[in-house]
């Protein structure tokens, strides 16, 4: 279904996808879940699945996308049945490393057709983090293509998953729709890469989308910028308040996360006090009634009554598992594009 004359197709941002690939793959997308197509089109490809970090939908979600089309996955936890990886370059690896990453996945690129990899923020080097170093050294050491997992800053197959969702929830009329991307509070300072791909998704789509957030827990700038960048095209604005109740009057999408963001990296203390003095944010019932009918989506996994009530989870307004189970299309979708699949 999907096309491309590139001869290695990476997806470690779905904003680097081109406007043809994008809207290309989010149709592949919603025509696998409308029809709940199965094919052998990869049979006899593999693919690697690495994750340095836990998962419950991106792992089942891949290795059934794999499986759909034919091919077969292999999935490593590194560090748990596998060596522990080095990661930088000139590495003295005496310590607890075995294995440096250019050795990994050089050689799992050797057995595999495609690479799918997890690995989170640091937490502690935002410069690196921002840069995305980690996942672009798999990338740069691997021979067949490379699909993010979720990295320090990106999630694009929650990205692409969510954009099909909503694709298919407004019947193709994204534009001008009004998105609430709320931060929540939650125990941990979690990382970025939700709500940064988020937000440029939604842009993307043509939508107006309101952070709301604490002043404490802005996006970074460019993180915004990008997001206003996609947005003008279809004349739709990214704006930022630290009013939730306001934010969600009307709105059509209500979209939860938490997100530790830039504080935490230099005022880890500061971060944690602000966040636990800030259980208010929390999505509940009386400001879903508040929006146009509007769907609550998460990207799972959520913490009932810290991040959300259940009145919400169990309500009409949820639309959080449909939004899990369009990342095993999104994922399928995705294969057909690394792998040119017709």
């Amino acid at each position: 279904m999907v096309a491309s004359s590139s001869d290695v197709r990476h997806v470690l941002h779905a904003s680097a996808l081109d406007d043809t690939v994008w809207h290309t793959v989010l149709d592949a997308a919603v025509e696998y879940k409308t029809h709940d197509t199965r094919t052998d089109a990869a049979a006899g490809k593999t693919i690697g699945l690495l994750f340095f970090n836990p998962s419950l939908r991106t792992r089942t979600s891949m290795e059934v996308a794999a499986a759909h089309l034919g091919a077969d996955s292999t999935t490593l936890t590194p560090g748990e049945g596998t060596w522990n990886l080095a990661w930088t370059d000139g590495a003295v690896m005496d310590g607890d490393a075995a294995e440096h990453v250019r050795e990994a996945i050089g050689v799992l690129s050797r057995y595999h057709d495609a690479l799918g990899v997890r690995v989170f923020a640091s937490g502690t080097d935002y410069k690196a983090d921002k840069r995305d170093d980690l996942i672009h050294r798999v990338a740069d050491a691997a021979t067949v293509p490379v699909i993010n997992l979720e990295s320090a800053w990106a999630h694009p197959c929650q990205a692409v998953s969510d954009a099909s969702l909503l694709t298919e929830r407004f019947d193709g009329d994204t534009a001008g729709r009004d998105v609430v991307l709320s931060w929540t509070y939650h125990p941990k300072a979690l990382p970025m890469a939700v709500p940064n791909s988020t937000v440029k998704m939604a842009a993307r789509c043509g939508m107006n989308v309101t952070v709301a957030r604490p002043d404490s827990h802005a996006l970074d700038d460019d993180v915004m910028d990008a997001a206003q960048s996609l947005a003008d095209p279809h004349g739709a604005e990214v704006t930022a308040t630290d009013d939730l109740d306001v934010a969600v009057e009307d709105a059509d999408v209500v979209y939860a996360k938490s997100w530790g963001g830039p504080m935490v990296y230099e005022h880890p203390e500061r971060e944690e006090e602000i966040r636990t003095q800030s259980r208010d944010w929390r999505i509940t019932e009386e400001r879903m009634d508040r929006t146009d009918d509007g769907a609550f989506l998460h990207c799972l996994p959520v913490r009932r009554n810290v991040v959300v009530d259940d009145a919400v989870m169990d309500g009409p307004h949820a639309a959080h598992l449909d939004q899990a189970g369009y990342r095993l299309h999104a994922q399928k979708a995705l294969l057909d594009y690394v792998w040119s699949l017709d």
